[in-house]
């Protein structure tokens, strides 16, 4: 069958063009009856929609004419916008977001007339891997544009749905949704095997505590990245691969990455990335138990001024450690005040106040048992409500409360097998 045909005086591609027109009808609450009805029958329709099959010019002129599209005015290069589109969306891989913002912004010039052509829904999704990851925006914005692109998924080009999978997934892993998020990226996986999509589900493992998985996917895209030269997403690979490493204790393996990061991040300026590598040197030596060096490298995550609080978590957690309450008091009257209410993580340093200065009083088991902890349960922050859980067993058993304490007991047992 031909791959392209020509309608109202313009050439386009059949899997475009029909997703286009599923696209179309269901924002437009057309059902497949009634736009199918006097032109064509609707199992014709649908196989059309699903790229199963193709329909006469007189038919799609049909079909287009009631979705009140009867002509193309200024019709886009889609040559041009495809060849902005690769570059943009190898520009967001490499983390180079300013470069990916001018050929954005570059983009929204000629919005309206992509918007009104067959190509609109390729455009939305690039639209979309740009919004997730240069803005990253929350799932709940977009959470109506993935309803509307998932009806449509049939029809895409197999290359759609590779990138529609990979995005979905990492924003509905943002949304707390870890198992659905997985699922998406393990699908575009099986339409292309890259060194994107192994490095999302390796980011996406080490953060669903199946470390294991997140290695190998990791280790697949740091090969990739170094043999094609592509050395800043190299960086951040090993960043994660030393998260992996540091929770499965590894720790030799885990701060071999993280030092090789380092030195290449300072190499290449990467400014934005040393606050992750000098917040997840602290994490791994807050659990190996060397509480010096966790503060050492918490104090220059702190100095980095990111908006993220959980390297204070971390230094306070290893001030208490070695008994330096005054450090603390410093850290607790500067962050737990209003500029800092919003961060998700403002309610872990509250947490540790109550530890360090309420921990005896009824007050601290009831703040911490029914507001902060259901909070991190939510959000999924597994390592923060291991170390409230701890605590809440050592006030139940202070108190000689220990049936309660054991209920914490076995959830944290259960925590650790699954």
């Amino acid at each position: 069958m031909e791959s392209t045909l020509v309608i109202l005086g313009n050439e386009l591609e059949y899997d475009f063009l029909s997703a286009w027109i599923k696209y179309t009808r269901i924002k437009n609450n057309f059902s497949q009856e009634a736009l199918a009805h006097g032109i064509c029958s609707i199992s014709h329709l649908s196989y059309f929609e699903n790229g199963k099959k193709h329909l006469r010019t007189d038919v799609i002129n049909a079909l287009l004419k009631k979705l009140n599209i009867d002509n193309f005015d200024k019709f886009v290069d889609i040559g041009r916008v495809r060849q902005k589109l690769n570059t943009m969306m190898n520009d967001i891989e490499s983390y180079n977001f300013e470069s990916a913002k001018t050929i954005y912004n570059d983009l929204l010039k000629i919005e309206s007339l992509i918007n009104h052509s067959p190509y609109s829904i390729e455009f939305k999704i690039y639209d979309l891997m740009y919004k997730t990851f240069v803005e990253m925006i929350d799932y709940n914005y977009v959470k109506n544009d993935l309803i509307l692109l998932d009806k449509i998924y049939t029809s895409l080009s197999d290359e759609l749905k590779y990138l529609y999978l990979l995005i979905s997934g990492d924003l509905l892993y943002r949304a707390h949704e870890n198992e659905q998020g997985i699922e998406r990226q393990m699908r575009a996986l099986n339409f292309k095997d890259t060194s994107w999509i192994n490095f999302c589900l390796g980011r996406a493992f080490c953060f669903n505590d199946n470390m294991g998985r997140g290695t190998y996917y990791l280790e697949k895209a740091l090969d990739s990245y170094e043999k094609s030269g592509r050395y800043l997403n190299a960086v951040w690979c090993h960043n994660y691969l030393g998260v992996c490493f540091s929770y499965l204790k590894m720790y030799e393996s885990s701060e071999k990455h993280f030092n090789a990061g380092l030195m290449s991040a300072k190499h290449f300026d990467m400014v934005k990335l040393f606050w992750h590598l000098y917040n997840n040197l602290s994490d791994l030596y807050l659990i190996k138990g060397d509480y010096k060096r966790s503060i050492k490298w918490s104090k220059l995550a702190m100095e980095c001024n990111y908006e993220n609080l959980a390297c204070v978590y971390n230094y306070i957690s290893a001030c208490i450690k070695l008994n330096k309450l005054d450090e603390c008091k410093v850290i607790f009257d500067k962050y737990l005040s209003e500029e800092y209410k919003t961060s998700k993580y403002y309610d872990s340093i509250y947490f540790l106040y109550l530890a360090v200065y309420r921990f005896k009083e009824d007050f601290f088991y009831e703040e911490v048992k029914n507001k902060i902890l259901p909070y991190f349960e939510n959000i999924k922050k597994k390592d923060i409500c291991k170390d409230i859980k701890l605590k809440l067993i050592e006030y139940l058993e202070s108190k000689r409360k220990y049936k309660e304490a054991n209920k914490f007991y076995k959830e944290l047992m259960n925590e650790h097998i699954h």
